[in-house]
């Protein structure tokens, strides 16, 4: 059975930063990741952070996606240009991509203008 997005009561204005990835943007790495919310929580996405700014980029690469060497950003704009919903799911800074027709929503995602930045926090795996 699968459960429901829990969905937060915000959204990110259009000129906002989204962390769309730790690491590059891959179509069979990105649909993998959405088959997998498909059968837990019964609608393809892929998790994604918001960042108002670039000071929050920052921050999530120093925390949560340490483990990056770089991060691949767009704006929340640009996402709902290519016709995808942004959902606040979860605990701030989570969001979710909806990609309810998964393959052609995922050709507009990786249509969208994306910049790539090296993570300065970045941490090797250890072994």
């Amino acid at each position: 059975m699968a459960h429901r997005y829990r969905v937060r009561k915000e959204s990110l204005p259009d000129d906002a930063l989204i962390v769309l990835r730790g690491g590059l943007l891959e179509f069979n790495s990105l649909r993998a990741d959405a088959d997998a919310a498909a059968t837990r929580f019964g609608l393809p996405g892929i998790s994604v952070f918001g960042a108002p700014d670039d000071a929050a980029v920052e921050k999530l690469g120093a925390t949560r996606l340490v483990r990056f060497d770089v991060l691949t950003l767009v704006t929340a704009g640009d996402i709902r240009t290519a016709g995808l919903e942004v959902l606040p799911t979860f605990r701030r800074p989570h969001y979710t991509v909806l990609l309810p027709d998964l393959v052609d929503d995922l050709y507009r995602l990786l249509a969208c203008d994306t910049v790539v930045r090296i993570n300065p926090s970045y941490r090797a795996p250890e072994g």
